[in-house]
């Protein structure tokens, strides 16, 4: 899932099929998280992913292509600790949000970030599917397979005790998704090539992301946040293996799949089994988009992101499907090619291939996961979403760390 939340991350459409209306258009309905997560939750350096369709709710909603792992979070320093199923892995945001009802008991103990007057911080998160986080942002240590990210700023969404409500300004015309049958999942782990979250809300106070609020009387105004005090992408936090992940899926079937294991590996060249492998490395610019030439379009604003559960652009040639948000429907499954360069260094173009199948078709499957599945986008944006990745490892090299491959950030395959 895209942010949107400043000028240097303007990311492009990115939607939940639930959301949009998959499945021949129904909607997403209220689906409730449940525990999905292959028991072991990885080990070392290595996190497990699995794909499946058990976050879709009973009835008409559906919702396939929802990669989810396991995350642990505690009180810094201490065992107090809760472990969250079903948290999605993305690679278009930055930093850990957790619903506040994921943590329980826990939401009330991590410690809530505060201004040197002592207000509490709050961050209004918006993502470009029109849906927004709102919570504090609080200090804990994060657990991800043997890695720990020690005593790290992270978000909760929703309401905690106390908290005030969305302040004015914040995502306007958005929708509050505070819990996780709004979410379609426990949490987000963001790890995209960034290290902070924000980086223009270093010194611009009026980006409407973070906000300084006085728990008595309610009140919160955008605030300027430091670097270190913004929520962080939990990999750069690691003592080790901390200048990138390897997302890892397979290759599935063309008519899709019940469901996927796949892992999320820490660091890039930093141990033996995450060894750069890559023939391609596409350059991100400051706001992580490189372009893609699709159909004679030139889409300066493109990028790869594990939280977009289809491939989405403009191609009016493609039929759409009836009564759906934008889904493709073509008679038979196309084959396409688009060709795509960084816009930082090497411009050295990539040939990346991909399928349009049928949405309705794939929909009355039921199956979870699908290589295949595309709808419209935005005019200046390739979204290559989670079908891109069937089938590939996809390297992401956070910015201002050393990777193998090229000057990061950077993504590979």
């Amino acid at each position: 899932m895209s942010s949107m939340r400043n000028t240097l991350w303007a990311m492009a459409l990115c939607l939940l099929l639930a959301a949009c209306g998959g499945g021949g258009g129904s909607s997403n309905g209220g689906q409730t998280a449940q525990s999905s997560t292959p028991g072991s939750s990885g080990s070392g350096n290595v996190l497990a992913i699995h794909v499946d369709t058990s976050l879709a709710p009973t009835g008409a909603g559906y919702a396939p292509n929802l990669p989810v792992t396991t995350v642990t979070v505690c009180v810094h320093g201490t065992n107090q600790c809760v472990t969250v199923d079903d948290v999605l892995v993305d690679t278009g945001s930055v930093g850990l949000r957790l619903a506040a009802s994921a943590l329980g008991s826990l939401t009330t103990s991590l410690p809530t970030q505060t201004d040197s007057s002592g207000n509490a911080i709050g961050e209004c998160y918006a993502f470009a599917d029109g849906r927004y986080f709102w919570g504090p942002v609080v200090s804990a240590d994060i657990k991800l397979a043997g890695e720990v990210a020690s005593d790290v700023p992270m978000q909760i969404d929703g309401a905690t005790s106390g908290f005030p409500s969305t302040p004015s300004g914040c995502a306007t015309g958005y929708t509050l998704a505070d819990a996780p049958s709004l979410i379609g999942a426990n949490g987000i782990l963001g790890v995209g090539s960034l290290v902070q979250d924000c980086p223009g809300c270093t010194t611009n106070a009026t980006n409407d992301i973070y906000f300084s609020c006085n728990t008595s009387t309610g009140i919160c105004h955008s605030t300027t946040q430091s670097a270190a005090n913004q929520v962080q992408n939990p990999v750069a936090a690691f003592a080790v293996d901390n200048n990138g992940v390897i997302v890892k899926l397979p290759a599935i079937s063309a008519t899709g799949q019940a469901s996927v294991d796949g892992s999320l590996v820490f660091g890039i060249g930093t141990q033996s089994d995450n060894t750069f492998a890559a023939t391609s490395v596409l350059g991100y610019d400051p706001a992580l988009t490189f372009t893609t030439q699709y159909s004679g379009k030139s889409m300066t604003e493109s990028y790869i992101d594990s939280g977009s559960n289809g491939l989405f652009f403009v191609d009016s040639s493609i039929v759409p499907c009836s009564g759906t948000a934008g889904w493709y429907c073509p008679a038979a499954t196309l084959a396409l090619s688009a060709t795509s360069t960084g816009n930082a260094g090497p411009a050295t173009p990539a040939n990346m291939s991909f399928m349009v199948a049928n949405e309705n078709n794939l929909a009355r499957t039921r199956a979870s996961a699908f290589d295949n599945l595309a709808a419209t986008g935005l005019n200046n944006t390739f979204d290559w979403g989670l079908p891109f990745f069937f089938g590939r490892n996809v390297y992401f090299a956070i910015a201002g760390r050393t990777a193998p491959g090229g000057t990061a950030p950077y993504v590979a395959f």
